[in-house]
């Protein structure tokens, strides 16, 4: 075997060294041996002309060496070849790019993200106004159409055909390939809560019942990411000016117990500032006495930061709004206002109205804390549903897995109903037991002797006179 080249580390240093490139500097022992043989030294000096030849060390053929980590982590030589990794055969550098690329890329594909508000209030208090200004301003369209059902088949139409009454927009994320369906379902303004109040509770509960279906339908076609959500995330509760009825105090406390509500004080341009701030603290004070009484929040509290990046610092909730159809296009193709003798109300802007702070929080900023409080509310509604599969409650299909458990649990209480197989197997246990009675019956008397052979025979008579008087009787 031939002797293996040991270079030292002053040696390996002055051949890569700057001013070493072109040239080969002498290899050579202590006593004068050369290191190298002529064809190992012809290899060498070929890779130094090549080094010559390299431009400088930049950022980009440093390879997988971190331009930020080198000198900390490097000497001078391991770095010089480290970067000869150019080198290598073809491919080789992409690699071992490659093999330090960090994060995996993922081909990003669109996904939908879906919110749903209810809106309940009396009749006039501007509710579908608010909708469109709500909606408007996302689409900066000013004819943006709501759906509507006036008069008095409103109320019909809400209970038998609901998404008549539901408006919605879509804004798309581009950037991140996100779209988020914002949905707000209109109700029938009401003047008694008993008439009013089951429908909307009853539509709120149907779709808890819907997002249940489709969840345990064992024919569903697609998963779960895919489906358009139909929970009720928030409540937007309507109160009119100057009055506060005992009727919508009860009204928000049956509706706090299936969806967190956000009272907003309607048609805040007709109070004036030190009215609206009066009659603000009276909602707030009813509203929080309500609470203690049924060990709840009636209203929704957002937190302190949410309010700040929304802008509504200057205020507390109960919010209040303002809602036009007129438009000033001196200010933009979108910017709702209510004219009067004495000067003009914006709808948009944080002097006069609170609408564009609540379109922020309930959109944007707390967003995901409304979702996921529809998840821990769903969660548990879930729990009790299938933990109760009996309840005739539960409108499932018969193609739904709950369906499905719900019957086989109905049946394990029922007795069951005799089959033809059934009977067949209760005439052959009978027919068993006869045999085994009537062998037990001639061994006890046999054991008797003459008066069991006496016994035996009156029982036979006995048996012959029944069979004759039945066949009399037939």
């Amino acid at each position: 075997m031939g002797s293996e080249c040991v270079l030292t580390a002053e040696q390996l240093e002055l051949l890569t060294s700057t001013e070493s490139k072109g040239k080969l500097p002498s290899l050579s022992g202590d006593n004068g041996q050369r290191l190298l043989t002529p064809s190992k030294e012809e290899k060498l000096r070929a890779l130094v002309n090549a080094l010559d030849s390299e431009p400088e060390p930049s950022e980009a053929n440093l390879g997988y060496v971190d331009p930020a980590a080198t000198e900390a982590n490097y000497t001078p030589t391991e770095v010089r070849i480290k970067q000869s990794v150019q080198h290598e055969p073809e491919g080789y550098s992409r690699d071992v790019q490659s093999a330090f690329s960090g994060l995996p890329k993922v081909k990003p594909q669109w996904r939908d993200h879906y919110m749903k508000m209810l809106i309940v209030g009396e009749c006039g208090q501007g509710k579908t106004t608010f909708i469109k200004n709500l909606f408007a301003s996302y689409t900066q369209d000013p004819n943006l159409q709501v759906n509507d059902v006036p008069g008095s088949t409103s109320k019909d139409t809400f209970v038998q055909h609901p998404d008549k009454l539901l408006t919605e927009i879509v804004v798309r994320d581009e950037r991140n390939m996100l779209a988020y369906h914002y949905r707000v379902q209109d109700t029938p303004g009401y003047d008694n809560m008993e008439v009013n109040l089951e429908p909307v509770l009853d539509y709120i509960k149907a779709q808890n019942y819907k997002a249940l279906e489709y969840e345990q339908n064992a024919k569903r076609e697609s998963s779960m990411n895919k489906w358009e959500d139909p929970r009720v995330d928030v409540c937007v509760y309507f109160i009119a000016p100057h009055r506060l009825k005992q009727m919508d105090v009860e009204f928000m406390k049956r509706l706090s117990q299936e969806v967190p509500v956000l009272p907003v004080l309607a048609k805040a341009d007709c109070m004036t500032a030190g009215e609206l701030e009066s009659f603000r603290e009276l909602v707030r004070n009813t509203l929080r006495h309500a609470s203690k009484e049924i060990g709840r929040p009636i209203m929704h509290e957002f937190t302190r930061e949410a309010l700040v990046e929304a802008g509504a610092t200057h205020t507390v909730p109960p919010f209040s709004v303002v809602a036009s159809n007129t438009m000033d296009l001196s200010v933009g193709r979108f910017w709702p206002v209510r004219e009067y003798p004495w000067g003009s109300c914006e709808a948009l802007s944080s002097r006069h109205s609170d609408l564009a702070a609540l379109k922020k929080l309930l959109f944007e900023v707390s967003y995901m804390e409304l979702k996921d409080a529809t998840e821990t509310r769903y969660y548990h509604y879930r729990e009790t549903q299938l933990l109760n599969l009996d309840d005739s409650t539960m409108p499932m299909h018969k193609s739904s897995l709950t369906r499905h458990l719900r019957n086989m649990a109905k049946q394990a209480k029922q007795p069951s109903k005799p089959t033809k197989n059934g009977v067949v197997t209760f005439l052959g246990n009978a027919a068993k037991f006869a045999f085994q009675g009537a062998v037990v019956y001639l061994a006890v008397t046999a054991l008797q002797g003459q008066s069991g052979k006496e016994r035996l025979k009156e029982d036979f008579q006995a048996v012959a006179v029944s069979n004759v008087w039945h066949t009399a009787v037939r």
